[in-house]
């Protein structure tokens, strides 16, 4: 793989079938059996590839897109996702439970194919007007006319995922392949994907100090109300969002509920809710319901062209209501000097309620421009 791929200019592998694509039972290896070894055959592929990366570019972070995993896969630097699945409706709803499923087993770097893989089927059995306008995609979609509503939605879902990647048997699969109106609110999602960087990549470093997911299932953050046990159609995506994807066609208002323990913050709108219950939120087409905790600390970073370039935080928005704290973090985003504590860049952001006072400690620069950057929601 060195020699004839990577070499050549590449930068990272997609190993697709990382299971066994041949069945390996009745067969036998160095280290055994294939009836026994099979289901560890994803952790040694990976993991192999993951080794002679390292030992080729030492210094240089690998990074592996792979389609199947098994415990201790998340050691590898390899992003998973649900495989080929089907561009339904459907399918968009099943992939929050089996996401939250994979995260709580370990494997925090999770996504999915937006808009599903498989064939896209050129016409739609759906009942109800869709909420997108799909002209202007006719060449990818043909008379599939829900189908740009569903992307859309699923570009959404897919804004507050570890991963976010476009993928699938479409003949056009850029954002701007399914009409104007999903382009734009698509365009916006993209910019708040961007504009979140800061607030993701401080969540990839507490996972790596402390190997918890930060797209996880409800009660995980709220282990101490007992409504959120088994709710797999919303979850929290780091300490501050709670995010409930909308996964029915023509929908526009969704019941979420808002756990014990706190007051939340409606994203879009600011309002301000209690926690303990269920209740009804609008879910207009360019929105899909997500709260914020109170006490919540969220940087926000510029507009920037790609992850290549430094990025400045443009804002530190605070949500009040209770103390909290966020830890900032950035390095140069490719060596393993963070492995070594060398080129790491922490910021220990605190807000006090009582005082209605944000410091910034560990960034001389950042706390300078703290009050400017400082936003305040509701006040």
């Amino acid at each position: 793989m060195r020699d004839n791929v990577l070499s050549q200019g590449f930068d990272y592998p997609w190993l697709d079938e990382t299971e066994p694509d041949l069945v390996p039972d009745g067969y036998f290896y160095s280290i055994g059996s294939g009836d026994r070894y099979r289901n560890v055959f994803p952790l040694l592929h990976v993991e192999g590839v993951q080794q002679g990366m390292r030992a080729w570019k030492p210094n240089k972070r690998a990074m592996i897109l792979a389609r199947a995993a098994y415990l201790g896969s998340q050691r590898t630097g390899a992003l998973f996702w649900s495989s080929d699945i089907h561009p339904s409706w459907e399918a968009l709803a099943r992939q929050i439970p089996t996401g939250l499923n994979m995260t709580a087993s370990g494997i925090a770097y999770w996504g999915n194919d937006i808009g599903g893989w498989q064939w896209l089927p050129q016409t739609t059995k759906a009942t109800k007007a869709p909420l997108v306008d799909p002209r202007g995609a006719e060449e990818t979609i043909g008379q599939n006319h829900d189908y740009p509503e569903l992307h859309t939605r699923w570009f959404q879902y897919g804004t507050f995922q570890p991963t976010l990647r476009l993928h699938g048997d479409r003949k056009n699969a850029e954002i701007w392949s399914f009409g104007q109106h999903a382009e734009s609110i698509m365009a916006r999602f993209n910019r708040l994907r961007y504009q979140l960087i800061p607030y993701i990549y401080s969540q990839a470093k507490r996972t790596w100090d402390s190997g918890a997911p930060f797209m996880r299932p409800l009660w995980m953050d709220f282990p101490n109300d007992p409504q959120v046990a088994n709710i797999g159609t919303q979850y929290m995506f780091g300490p501050a969002f709670l995010v409930a994807p909308v996964t029915e066609q023509g929908q526009t208002e969704k019941d979420v509920y808002l756990p014990a323990g706190s007051d939340w913050y409606n994203f879009w709108t600011n309002e301000k809710l209690a926690g303990g219950r269920w209740v009804r939120v609008a879910a207009p087409i360019d929105q899909i319901p997500v709260f914020v905790r109170a006490g919540a600390i969220l940087p926000l970073g510029a507009d920037v062209q790609s992850t290549a370039g430094k990025q400045a935080i443009a804002e530190i928005r605070v949500y009040p209501g209770k103390d909290g704290a966020f830890t900032l973090y950035d390095d140069d985003g490719i060596s393993y000097d963070y492995e070594k504590g060398k080129g790491m860049q922490q910021a220990r952001l605190q807000w006090n309620d009582a005082a209605g006072r944000l410091s910034v400690d560990g960034d001389g620069e950042l706390s300078r421009k703290a009050p400017s950057l400082m936003k305040v929601v509701g006040k």
